[in-house]
Order: C-alpha cells, then sequence, then structure tokens
C-alpha cells in the first residue's frame, strides 16, 4: 500500500476526508499548532490509515512558544499511540526573524523523539545544515525531510543516517526539486502530497501522489512499476520502525 508521507488532514471537511480514504492510502497528516494537532488525532481514531502526527510548525512558532509546546506535550501523554511529531523544524526562508525560538523548540522536539524513539516530520528551508546537526546532536533515530530541496551534497548525508526525504506534486515545475530525485539514492524517497498547500498555480492533494511516482520513474529513467514498488517497500520499513505494522 502507498503512504502519503505528509499531508494536512485537518485542514479538510469530513466529506472530503472521507474521499481522500477512498485513495486506501496510508496518510502521516501533520499539523501546525496544538489546535490542529487535537484535530488531527480526531481524525485518526476514526480512520485507521490516517498516521497522526503532533507539531508545531516553526511559521506559528514566536515568543509565546511556551503555552504551545506544554499544551502539545500534555497531549504526547495522553495520547500514547502518537508516534511521529510534525510538522517541526527550522524557517530561515520565510520566517528567520523568530528563528531564536524555532530553535528551542525543534531542539526540544528533538530530544522528545530521541527520548521516546519517535520521528519527526520536517520542515527546514534553507535551514537543511542546521536541521540535521540538530539530529546529529540528539541522535533522532527516525526523520523525514519534507519537500527536499536542500543542497545535493547533503543527500548523501540523510542516507546514511537511514532518514527519508519527500518529493511532492511540485516535481512537476520545481527544477530544484527534479534535481534532488536525479541523485537522490531511490530506497531514501518518500512521496507526499502536502495537502492542501497551494504551490504556482498548482493546488496538492493526496490524490497526486499516483502522478508523483511517474515523476520519479521519468527523472530516473525507471519503469513505473519499479518505482512503485521501491516506494511501497520504504513506506513499508517506515512504518514498520515506528511499530505501526
Amino acid at each position: 500500500m502507498l503512504m502519503d508521507a505528509h499531508c494536512h488532514l485537518h485542514e479538510y471537511g469530513e466529506n472530503e476526508i472521507g474521499l481522500i480514504m477512498d485513495l486506501n492510502i496510508y496518510i502521516v497528516a501533520v499539523s501546525d499548532d496544538y489546535r490542529s494537532s487535537i484535530r488531527t488525532i480526531e481524525i485518526s481514531k476514526m480512520h485507521s490509515l490516517v498516521v497522526p502526527a503532533v507539531g508545531l510548525h516553526p511559521w506559528n512558532v514566536g515568543p509565546d512558544y511556551e503555552d504551545e509546546m506544554r499544551n502539545i506535550e500534555k497531549l504526547l501523554l495522553e495520547n500514547r499511540l502518537i508516534k511521529v511529531l510534525g510538522e517541526v523544524g527550522l524557517d530561515r526562508k520565510f520566517k528567520p526573524y523568530t528563528l531564536q525560538y524555532q530553535d528551542v523548540v525543534f531542539r526540544r522536539f528533538a530530544e522528545i523523539a530521541r527520548e521516546k524513539n519517535f520521528a519527526l516530520n520536517i520542515h527546514a528551508a534553507d535551514a537543511w545544515r542546521d536541521v540535521l546537526d540538530i539530529l546529529y546532536r540528539n541522535d533522532v533515530p527516525l526523520a523525514i525531510l519534507h519537500w527536499y530541496t536542500g543542497p545535493q551534497e547533503l543527500v548523501r548525508e540523510i542516507a546514511d543516517r537511514g532518514y527519508y526525504i519527500t518529493v511532492n506534486p511540485a516535481l512537476s515545475i520545481q527544477q530544484r526539486h527534479r534535481d534532488i530525485v536525479k541523485i537522490a539514492p531511490l530506497d531514501i524517497i518518500l512521496i507526499e502530497s502536502d495537502a492542501p498547500y497551494r504551490y504556482r498555480g498548482l493546488t496538492f492533494h493526496p490524490r497526486e501522489i499516483f502522478n508523483v511516482l511517474k515523476y520519479i520513474a521519468e527523472l530516473k529513467g525507471l519503469d513505473l512499476d519499479e518505482v512503485k514498488k521501491d516506494i511501497k517497500k520504504n513506506s513499508y520499513k517506515f512504518l514498520q520502525a515506528l511499530k505501526i505494522l
């Protein structure tokens, strides 16, 4: 079974969520803050293919982050089935003026991931090196670097640590993303929708992950069935590492 490794399912209404579930794929449903984390957990209790992730998106981190973090950590104590923290990370590109607070929050999430053997689902716009250094220092066991567009020279490091990168429908128009797919080992690639994000005229949706497979096959010059098989294998390996399967 395929997996959408990064989707903001909490932004959809019940009817659309039902249609998404008809795709018969696993969905790692990330959250943006405490309130959306609660909603994500609620959705996961209604749909067995939803893997809930709770977190505080770096865009939502500010001087008042402590209350949000306290509430999110309380959620973790109350919901023992949570094994993924996301969307978490650092953003030097769009929110450089809150980086000092982002850094404190992300380091705490990295500590929790190490202590509880959780995975991190990470946003790292223009902060890929910083994020990897924090992961290494905290010996984070499992991580997904969402929508990877970072330096190509870091891809080998990511692979050596057993981490994953995700690619999404932006492959159809974003050259930097396409270049990463060409050089990245297939065994570290997961696919995502990042739905319902809008990007340069595109509106992402979980159904688009099937097209993402086609883009990967085209860019790597591989058979589509081979790519689909390997991406499924990566997805199962990720879920098995979290003891979800």
